[in-house]
């Protein structure tokens, strides 16, 4: 059971906006501004009915959670003695059409008007109100500066058009997010524990325990002491024995000997997202909502978070916002949905098999950096990437990233990466060394230029014919002769502040440095 698609009108930054899901995985990547997280909120909101996993929304109702280009809209045309109904936000999902649900779900009350399964969640005008709605615009229309939000209600419907109850949805969800999760993870873990690893006889052992300590403090002096400053002599301070449970609250976890809530961040978003991951809200839940997992979190500990998303959400639909080229490498590029602010978003599910394979091995790479840039140089190596940065400032004034251009080293990899850029169809230079083989290069150019409509291009050295100095002969197949070739020997001396003789020397200085 999941969700196949989403559809959101006129929610925060989204006048309309479709979204086609995985049944699986889903990430969201997008640069700041594309809306990953109100894709998110709308899910929550629909199948939980809570703003920011805290409060009901009829509760935080307010018109920001309005498109605010449909309320300025709105605001101008009742100034304008227009009678119109206020802007409502409206969120469909839609189930897949094998899915056995009731035929109530089915319907034509959805934004195609044709028969799908599904339900949809309205913020929108109350048809009851509507005679005082148009007295109040008849008396004080000028006086109208924000959505008169007390003509509004909230609704759910089945896509027959039938209201339900959102405790009839059939799939229930999970947002976690733990840059705010207010999860209690001493609570959660040590009644998880209790609950479901130990047997009768140690829950009766851990009880008789904590009752002795508790009887133990009516014979400590201290009971005395405390007992004593009671006006009433008939009355004392004592620990009440009467909670069933009560001796499971005064456990806390400790980290290294630290109490959980004074660790570090990291360490604490770690333990949030595990312990919420293994609730058992998680195991009811249907999806699983997952906001930017990465946060505070080294390579080694998100390596362990993603691998117990993995295993404890294998037989769930996920669907997680990110940043991260890890996270993205890690869970599969086909997983991934790139968001932008307007547009529909870019799916790489036509992604080579083995390309996708190689950045799961080695998730190190910087994927999303080429996702999220307007136009790319790949270079080869670390020195490569300083040189074009220079050259780039030095032509233009500022650096690459300035202009949104990012320059990333990807050793020998630039055919995966073109792989990718060749889908968002983005602008991208290769420069490369011509190995000693100039003319594979110029059919590889050739070949990357009729697959890309000429969007990707190399740059290498046009002459490769070996260069004589000092009675040496040497190629220019890479950096380092390159540099010697447009320069000289006593610039770069001048340069390094090395006194190197001949070519081969100061190559030789330029490799080991």
């Amino acid at each position: 059971m999941y969700i196949e698609k989403i559809h959101i009108e006129n929610y925060k930054g989204y006048k309309e906006y479709n979204l086609t899901l995985n049944e699986k995985i889903n990430i969201l990547v997008g640069d700041n501004e594309s809306k990953k997280s109100t894709v998110v909120e709308a899910f929550n909101l629909v199948l939980t009915g809570y703003l920011d996993n805290q409060f009901l929304t009829e509760e935080r109702l307010n018109p920001f959670l309005f498109n605010q280009e449909e309320v300025k809209k709105y605001l101008a045309l009742i100034k304008d003695e227009q009678n119109i109904d206020p802007p409502a936000i409206r969120i469909e999902l839609f189930f897949p059409e094998n899915l056995e649900l009731p035929e109530q779900y089915e319907g034509y009350e959805n934004y195609t008007s044709e028969k799908h399964k599904g339900i949809c969640y309205q913020i929108s005008f109350n048809e009851f109100l509507r005679e005082s709605y148009d007295e109040m615009l008849n008396k004080s229309r000028e006086l109208i500066d924000s959505l008169p939000l007390e003509y509004y209600k909230i609704s759910l419907t089945l896509f027959s058009g039938e209201e339900i109850l959102r405790t009839q949805i059939p799939i229930k969800s999970l947002l976690i997010d733990a840059a705010s999760s207010n999860i209690n993870v001493s609570n959660s873990i040590i009644a998880r524990i209790i609950k479901n690893d130990l047997e009768t006889g140690e829950k009766l052992k851990a009880k008789r325990f904590f009752r002795s300590i508790k009887d133990s403090y009516k014979d400590n002096e201290i009971h005395d002491l405390i007992s004593s400053k009671i006006l009433d002599e008939d009355t004392t301070a004592s620990i009440d024995p009467s909670s069933k449970n009560s001796w499971d609250s005064h456990l806390s976890v400790y980290f290294k000997e630290i109490p959980f809530e004074h660790v570090g961040k990291g360490r604490q978003s770690l333990m949030k997202t595990d312990v919420a991951i293994s609730s058992n809200k998680a195991g009811e839940s249907k999806v699983i909502l997952l906001e930017e997992p990465e946060n505070h979190l080294s390579h080694t500990n998100l390596l362990h978070l993603l691998s117990e998303v993995e295993k404890n959400l294998k037989h769930k639909q996920v669907i997680i916002t990110s940043h991260n080229s890890f996270v993205a490498n890690k869970l599969g590029l086909h997983n991934l949905k790139l968001l932008s602010e307007s547009g529909n978003p870019v799916v790489f599910n036509d992604l080579d098999k083995s390309t996708e394979e190689f950045f799961k091995k080695l998730p190190g790479y910087d994927t999303l950096r080429i996702l999220l840039c307007e136009k790319a140089i790949l270079v080869e190596g670390d020195a490569d990437e300083l040189v074009i940065q220079r050259a780039y400032k030095d032509k233009y004034g500022v650096l690459p990233i300035m202009n949104k251009i990012e320059v990333i080293s990807v050793n020998n990899t630039y055919k995966r990466f073109t792989e990718i850029a060749i889908g968002l169809k983005k602008k991208i230079a290769i420069v490369i060394d011509v190995d000693n083989s100039k003319d594979r290069k110029e059919v590889e150019k050739k070949e990357l230029q009729e697959i890309s409509n000429n969007l990707i291009d190399i740059f290498f050295e046009e002459n490769d014919k070996p260069q004589e100095v000092s009675d040496e002969k040497f190629n220019h197949n890479t950096l380092e002769p390159l540099l010697f070739k447009y320069n000289s020997l006593e610039a770069l001396n001048k340069i390094f502040g090395t006194a190197c003789q001949t070519a081969g020397e100061v190559l030789q200085y330029m490799k080991n440095n």
